[in-house]
Parts: structure tokens; sequence; C-alpha cells
């Protein structure tokens, strides 16, 4: 299993790497109580907002995945991933 670096990530919160996107963000675990606080720490520094006032709900709005990173012409991209591949890392998405 891969761990991401500081430097592949957007930044860590209690010890949880966060990833940002144009339209949903995850954790860099499983484990659901960590990713919730990654995430709403995250939030709470660049967006000035708590994950309940945008009316997230972490059973509607949170599911947990593999991913991996893929580097292409245009830059590293993030993308799914089987949990056998060599570079899959564990996430909790959060679709915004």
């Amino acid at each position: 299993m891969y761990t991401p670096t500081r430097d592949e990530v957007a930044d860590i919160y209690y010890g949880v790497g966060v990833l940002d996107f144009e339209d949903h963000e995850a954790a860099c675990t499983h484990d659901r109580r960590k990713a919730i606080a990654a995430l709403n720490a995250f939030h709470r520094h660049y967006c000035s907002e708590r994950l309940v006032d945008i009316d997230i709900v972490p059973e509607r709005d949170m599911k947990t995945g593999w991913a991996r990173f893929e580097d292409r012409s245009d830059g590293q991209w993030t993308v799914g991933s089987d949990a056998d591949d060599p570079g899959a890392f564990p996430v909790t998405w959060l679709r915004l």
C-alpha cells in the first residue's frame, strides 16, 4: 500500500492527508472518524465553513475507496484504483 507524501496532498490534519479537487475532496484514510475530522478542519481552514454548515451528511456524501496517482502529459492526476494496485492508497471521498 502506498502512502502519499506531504508534497502530494493539499494539507494534513490530524495525521491524515487531504486531497482537493474541483468538485470534491478526499481524506487519505478509510477511518471515517479521522476522515470527517481532517476534511472538516480542511474546510474550516480553506473555506471558512464547517461541513455541517454546507449540509454534508457523511452517510450520504462520503464513501470509501482506493486511489492512485497517475502521471499524464498534463500533470499528475488522482484516479480510482483497485486495492491490489501497488500504487493504491485508501481514500474517503467527499462529494460537494
